[in-house]
């Protein structure tokens, strides 16, 4: 007896000898890493951040604000290194190989999902490479480092007379290779980024760069494996250039708003718009409660803005629409509540959460999508049973980005600040769309929130995937912890 308990003893003090041991060793290669990186691309490129209030401690996850909030401190991320060009990223991959130093790309920290949280890994700073490579008028592109503002982007194209028609609710922080990497969409149909995306530079996790896409080609018949990293979430590369696609700013436009008498009206005249209007379709679908709050009005409300570069096209689309709201027994109301509306979306999403957790509670989005026979049902259950969690005490709900055989439903949950009715939400919400047959990442991203849901989704798919993952990025150094793990 006396004999096993030495042995157990023993055990134990050797294994944590051995994760004294490991730890020592992360310590000791993390700082030749930054001593090797700081010879390569200079000391002011690297940033030690010892204090909970980093910048880059967090994303725009609204769990980890929460946290915050409720006093919980945050851990820096051990350093943050800022690549001043390609070649620096280069640089900064190959070394992060040699070490194992897992990396974080981090643009404007707009992730939602956790996506550019650092989780422990060295955080790479893309936000010097912001500059406009190219714009070719003719060809209608633009060609930019990942780390501009999409919102300085689309200004400097405003300034010629263009635009990228991409204005997420995120626009003031978001960066182009941060929008590819979440895949995300701006506020109507037709503003999906891979829609824009005609190719991607990407630094692999060995090291190489690469052009992925058709490009130049606008569309070529072998396999576009620029699908692999819009919405990879940094997992398979670090991306540092793109060319878009672009278009003339339009000079006419019409504002439409109707009530309808339920969710059900609204959603057959969506279908029926689809069908008969050429996009983009620039619409919004709110149902009563986000009505409420958002544009003051009380019903369920879709609000229109048809933009056209002829006067007579937009007058005959606005005919079209006006006798589909006529067909699903719409009424026309006052078109101020599409300025309304305009100026809510357009409003600091910074101020809003500061009210918000003023008042003692706090607030989350989920975005999902479905096919046109699953989105009433999906709408009634998810609102039925997260309504029906406690403390939670607002579901607000719209439809945006209508497709050709379905849409996306996107819905403000607001609920007491309280960690473990977060999780109950999320929860909640996947068996809701487990059930129903829909997605529950339409444009967010995966990140830490939903990689175990999107596992589920993905099916086989994610076995494919992670064997790619495994392939390119053999010692597992790009943001590990997120999408593929």
């Amino acid at each position: 007896m006396i004999y096993c308990l030495c042995l157990y003893e023993k055990y134990i003090l050797y294994s944590a000898i051995a994760l004294i041991y490991v730890y020592y060793m992360l310590i000791v290669d993390l700082s030749n890493f930054l001593r090797e990186i700081e010879e390569l691309i200079g000391r002011d490129s690297i940033v030690r951040e010892d204090h909970e209030s980093s910048t880059f401690g967090r994303d725009w996850w609204s769990l980890l604000m929460l946290r915050e909030v409720l006093g919980h401190g945050l851990n820096p991320p051990p350093a943050i290194i800022r690549p001043k060009n390609v070649n620096d990223v280069i640089d900064v991959v190959k070394l992060a190989n040699k070490y194992g130093v897992c990396l974080v790309p981090y643009g404007g920290g707009s992730s939602v999902v956790g996506g550019a949280y650092h989780d422990g890994c060295v955080v790479v700073d893309m936000s010097r490479l912001n500059r406009i490579l190219e714009f070719n008028e003719e060809d209608l592109t633009i060609t930019v480092e990942a780390g501009a503002k999409v919102i300085d982007v689309e200004r400097w194209l405003n300034e010629r007379g263009y635009t990228l028609d991409y204005h997420p609710q995120s626009l003031q922080l978001l960066t182009i290779g941060g929008a590819i990497a979440h895949g995300g969409t701006g506020s109507h149909s037709m503003s999906n980024i891979d829609e824009l995306t005609l190719a991607l530079d990407v630094v692999l996790p060995n090291g190489e760069l690469m052009t992925i896409g058709p490009g130049k080609f606008i569309r070529t018949s072998w396999p576009n494996l620029k699908g692999l990293f819009i919405g990879s979430d940094g997992a398979l590369g670090i991306i540092v250039r793109a060319m878009l696609r672009v278009r003339p700013l339009a000079n006419y436009y019409v504002d439409l708003a109707y009530v309808f008498k339920g969710i059900e009206g609204a959603v057959r005249f969506a279908r029926d718009l689809v069908i008969n209007v050429p996009g983009p379709h620039r619409i919004v679908i709110h149902d009563r409660e986000s009505g409420r709050f958002m544009v003051g009005e009380d019903g369920v409300i879709a609000l229109i803005r048809i933009r056209w570069y002829n006067e007579d096209l937009v007058n005959a689309v606005n005919k079209i629409i006006n006798n589909l709201a006529i067909k699903h027994s719409a009424v026309s109301v006052e078109t101020e509540l599409v300025r309304r509306w305009r100026d809510a979306f357009a409003r600091g999403y910074e101020s809003q959460l500061i009210t918000i957790a003023q008042s003692g509670l706090w607030v989350d989005t989920i975005d999902m999508a479905t096919t046109w026979s699953k989105l009433v049902r999906l709408y009634n259950e998810l609102v039925g049973r997260l309504g029906s969690i406690d403390g939670v005490y607002h579901v607000l709900s719209r439809i945006t980005h209508l497709y050709l055989n379905g849409a996306s439903l996107y819905s403000v949950i607001v609920f007491k600040q309280d960690e473990d009715i977060y999780w109950r939400i999320w929860k909640e919400a996947f068996n809701v769309t487990s059930s129903v047959g829909a997605t529950i990442s339409h444009h967010h991203g995966t990140g830490l929130l939903k990689r175990d849901f999107v596992k589920i989704e993905m099916g086989n798919q994610w076995n494919l995937l992670k064997s790619i993952k495994e392939l390119l990025d053999a010692n597992n150094i790009m943001n590990r912890s997120k999408l593929i793990w």
